[in-house]
């Protein structure tokens, strides 16, 4: 019988199955090692800025600045998701000014297409370094190369088997068994080279756990950090937001807004329409109401 590479059949295929199994191993450790976290900072109290960031990456966070600027009256938005200023002065908050300003920069300007565009700004950025120095996320290009570098054993080992499922059809030899290895490996490589944007340490894992917790007893030191409608936005995204005239026009663009939870407190469905002078508020009624477009 013809051997090739020097192993018969099954040979090859219990080989495969160790070597599958310790690609796989690797992979596992390589991202657990990469959400360890090595922060060269102690942490500290996160302000909002610092905990949306945590929760949801750079996009929470111009998600919360916005919720915060609806509340305060400095920007409104129309029935289409469009944002617009309410103000000629200037936030003293860092990303709220990068906001404010892109709403003044464009006009007619969508949430979709404002909140990417302030998220890559260095107001945003500058967050994510302080949280990547206190050891509570990863930086995006090294979870990457990480990620990139862990699943390299099953690269090798697919190339390999795939090279042996070729010479077995050239000698019309039988290759189910393969092919089977082959599909198996090809779907764990899509599972482990799935990346998240945001990748959150183990530590930061737990601080977040901590905010969550505190945010939602009454009482809590902190629980005016989570207090009005930015509060929630910070753990939940804008879908959360009270407000249901406000948040069915922020997600007006993207048309998510029916995946808004129920739960939350919201204005009635026979509420009329709010005035198109009127700013957003961030209460759970329609006493901000939404101001049209």
């Amino acid at each position: 019988m013809l051997r090739p590479w020097g192993l018969s059949g099954p040979e090859f295929l219990q080989l495969y199955w160790i070597g599958l199994a310790l690609a796989v191993l690797v992979a596992v450790v390589v991202r657990v090692r990469v959400r360890a976290g090595r922060g060269d900072q102690p942490v500290r109290s996160l302000d909002m800025d610092e905990l949306a960031y945590l929760a949801g990456g750079p996009r929470r966070v111009v998600e919360t600045a916005v919720a915060r600027l609806l509340t305060a009256g400095e920007i409104r938005t129309s029935r289409r998701g469009a944002v617009s200023t309410t103000t000629t002065t200037s936030p003293r908050n860092p990303v709220d000014r990068a906001v404010v300003d892109d709403c003044r920069r464009y006009t007619n300007r969508t949430v979709n297409l404002m909140i990417p565009a302030v998220a890559a700004g260095e107001a945003v950025t500058a967050i994510g370094r302080r949280l990547e120095a206190m050891g509570l996320v990863v930086d995006p290009a090294v979870a990457k190369s990480a990620l990139r570098k862990g699943t390299l054993p099953l690269w090798a080992l697919l190339v390999i088997g795939v090279a042996r499922w070729v010479n077995g059809v050239a000698i019309d030899a039988p290759v189910g068994w393969l092919t089977m290895q082959l599909v198996l490996t090809g779907l764990l490589l899509l599972l482990l080279t799935r990346r998240s944007k945001h990748v959150r340490t183990g530590k930061g894992n737990r601080v977040l756990d901590e905010a969550r917790g505190g945010g939602l007893r009454a009482g809590a030191p902190d629980e005016a950090l989570y207090a009005g409608a930015a509060g929630l936005v910070v753990f939940g995204g804008l879908a959360v937001h009270p407000d249901l005239e406000v948040r069915s026009s922020l997600l007006a663009s993207s048309g998510s807004a029916a995946t808004s939870g129920s739960t939350y407190s919201s204005c009635s469905a026979g509420s009329s329409s709010c005035s198109s002078g009127s700013s957003c508020g961030g209460g759970g009624g329609c006493g901000g109401g939404c101001g049209g477009g």
